[in-house]
């Protein structure tokens, strides 16, 4: 080991150095080093460039005094570990936030040094510096042949002091940091100082890797549960056994808040905290949210508490986001304004105020005969509402079981019945929460489930079969009948309670009888559409539009349009009377359903009509003939004997 004496190693320590020391691990950057070697003297400040290009680091050096320790430490603000020794450890560690690495003494140095100081004649050696330099170590002893005496000190004018006291024992010779150097220089007497060298510095920058890669796990984990939290549907809040807030995230801090430049104000948290319920619902700043308090334990003590609160608005936003994924399953409405033919001054009166009651949320009840396009309107009102998309659910009364209707419409929970399915089923009327569930044949409701409808229309929640929880639901009816409901209302076999909350609005789709105006340019588009999947054109003559449009159409557009398809699928382009009266027998058995008839387009009236009577005669027993057309048996026979009599 080098021994340093004389005024020229004063004057080396005490110079200011400073040098960076790096090697390429990892592509390049312009970070600041994290790690700072806060060196007492030049000796360590030369090695450690070799030391940290061997272990691939980047490192900043600052070679200083105790008096400038803490000035060039906040010259590094990107600084995480400072890897020095002695007094500049002790500096270090007042500053927050920093992991200090000593460098601690080689044994085999410091023997290294007393061994040749020995071997000079020294007999009575002192070794002083602070006491982290030697790990504790105090006492006198005979090592070699001579008296040594280990002292540390906790501070540069009690090793100044302590270094006087030996020289006026009597010891010869002085071993120490560069504080008890350079006093024992000036006493007179001999001086080594404890300098580090290449195995201590190594251990202590591995040391210093060791920490900052602890340091950046954590940072890693600290910033994935802090996004994570953060990005939960949830407020989370900490509190401290004192019932102090120690952190939140940021949809605490929003619910706190009352406005955005606001500090939260969590004085309402001890209200919840202090509740003993599993689940306590309260209003903050004008939110309804569901708080839970839930205890931080560890090591069998109860360290706080933890709180979290949801929205009561974002778990319905969830909900109805679920269902609309997972649950909806087609129900979509697929028809608009646009969809509905006719230019009729009654469609167009009907269209217009359908399109107002599409803004609205009450409850509406459409009236139609069989076909007249009840669900047609019902969803194009949807598509133009506010909940347009929300989902459609439509539900044929009468087509389901008076026994199941309840738990299609309620749904029910798992085990609720037997043959109930594992997990239990939503009912329709949370499929169709937030949008619109079209109930089609209202009128066919069973007593039994009317006084329950009732009530759902009433309170605007529901409860599943065999369950005890409420579900609220944000549903518009939208109703649909071909009865006379008011007149059911009357005879007692459909409450009157219920019919007035379904019926808010009200829309009566005329029959197609009804605009007849409508029913060609219905009947082309229907035409139009199915000769597209033939890739045949037909054309009608104008008897057979007259014929088309003279029809009663007892199934209103849905017979329409099973008549175009019929004749869509025809050979013939030209289409006349007897092709229509073909394709309508064919379907329906126009001629006894519909009255057409197929009769010569010459001749008289009379003989008209005894061709008329002669078709039907054809088709119905004689009484039927005679009761339709309101004439006695004798008079059809003469009819049909007499073309032309009256009698």
């Amino acid at each position: 080991m080098q021994e340093l004496r004389g005024p020229s190693f004063s004057q080396l320590v005490m110079r200011s150095h400073t040098s960076i020391a790096s090697i390429k691990r990892t592509p390049r950057t312009h970070k600041m080093p994290s790690i700072l070697l806060l060196s007492p003297m030049q000796s360590i400040s030369d090695i450690a460039p070799d030391v940290a290009s061997e272990l691939g680091i980047d490192i900043a050096i600052e070679t200083t005094d105790d008096a400038r320790a803490i000035q060039v430490i906040k010259n590094y603000p990107e600084v995480e570990i400072v890897v020095t020794r002695g007094g500049l450890a002790d500096l270090a560690r007042q500053v927050p936030g920093l992991a200090v690495v000593e460098i601690a003494m080689s044994l085999n140095e410091l023997l290294s040094q007393l061994s040749a100081l020995t071997q000079r004649g020294f007999k009575r050696i002192g070794m002083v510096s602070r006491a982290n330099l030697f790990s504790g170590a105090i006492g006198s002893f005979e090592i070699l042949g001579a008296q040594i005496k280990i002292q540390p000190e906790a501070n540069e004018a009690a090793i100044q002091a302590r270094v006087h006291q030996l020289v006026r024992e009597g010891f010869e010779a002085i071993i120490g940091c560069r504080v008890a150097y350079n006093t024992a220089l000036s006493q007179g007497i001999e001086a080594v100082v404890l300098e580090s060298g290449l195995t201590p510095i190594r251990s202590a920058f591995r040391e210093a890797l060791r920490i900052l890669d602890a340091k950046k796990l954590e940072k890693l984990q600290s910033a994935q549960l802090r996004a994570i939290i953060d990005n939960i549907d949830e407020a989370v809040i900490a509190i401290t056994p004192t019932q102090t807030v120690s952190f939140y995230n940021r949809h605490a801090k929003r619910i706190f808040s009352t406005g955005p430049s606001t500090p939260p104000d969590f004085s309402r948290v001890l209200d919840v905290i202090n509740s003993r319920d599993k689940e306590y619902i309260t209003s903050i700043n004008g939110n309804s949210v569901i708080a839970r308090s839930i205890p931080l334990e560890f090591d069998n003590t109860l360290h706080g508490k933890v709180l979290t609160l949801q929205e009561v608005t974002r778990i319905q936003a969830s909900e109805s986001k679920i269902r609309s994924t997972f649950l909806q399953k087609g129900h979509v409405a697929r028809y608009h304004f646009s969809d509905l033919i006719g230019t009729s001054k009654t469609m167009h009166q009907l269209i217009a105020r359908a399109k107002i009651y599409a803004k609205h949320d009450s409850n509406l009840l459409i009236y139609g005969e069989t076909g007249t396009g009840k669900e047609v309107f019902a969803q194009s009102i949807h598509n133009s509402s506010r909940r347009n998309n929300a989902p459609f659910v439509s539900v044929n009364i009468a087509s389901i079981a008076p026994s199941l209707l309840e738990s299609e419409l309620f749904g029910y929970v798992e085990g609720a019945f037997t043959g109930a399915r594992k997990g239990g089923k939503p009912g329709l009327f949370e499929l169709a929460h937030g949008g619109t569930l079209f109930l089609d044949e209202i009128g066919e409701l069973a007593p039994e489930m009317q006084s329950r409808f009732l009530r759902v229309l009433q309170e605007r929640e529901i409860m599943r079969i065999g369950d005890d929880r409420i579900i609220p639901v944000d549903v518009r009816i939208i109703s649909a009948t071909n009865r006379d409901l008011f007149a059911q209302t009357l005879s007692g076999s459909f409450r009157q309670d219920l019919y007035y909350r379904l019926h808010v609005f009200s829309l009566k789709i005329p029959p197609l009888r009804a605009r007849a105006q409508d029913i060609p340019s219905i009947f082309t588009h229907y035409l139009e559409r199915f000769s597209a999947q033939s890739s045949q054109e037909h054309r009608l003559t104008p008897s057979a539009e007259r014929m088309i449009m003279s029809s009663n159409w007892p199934g209103n557009i849905r017979q329409l349009r099973n008549l175009a398809e019929v004749i869509a699928y025809s050979e013939s382009e030209t289409i006349d009377t007897q092709d229509v009266a073909e394709a309508m027998g064919e379907h329906e058995q126009a001629d006894v359903e519909t009255g057409f008839l197929t009769i010569p387009d010459k001749g008289s009236l009379k003989r008209m009509e005894s061709e008329i009577i002669r078709n039907l005669m054809g088709k119905m027993p004689t009484n039927a003939v005679c009761s339709r057309l309101g004439i006695s048996r004798a008079t059809l026979w003469r009819r049909l004997q007499n073309p032309g009599t009256d009698t």
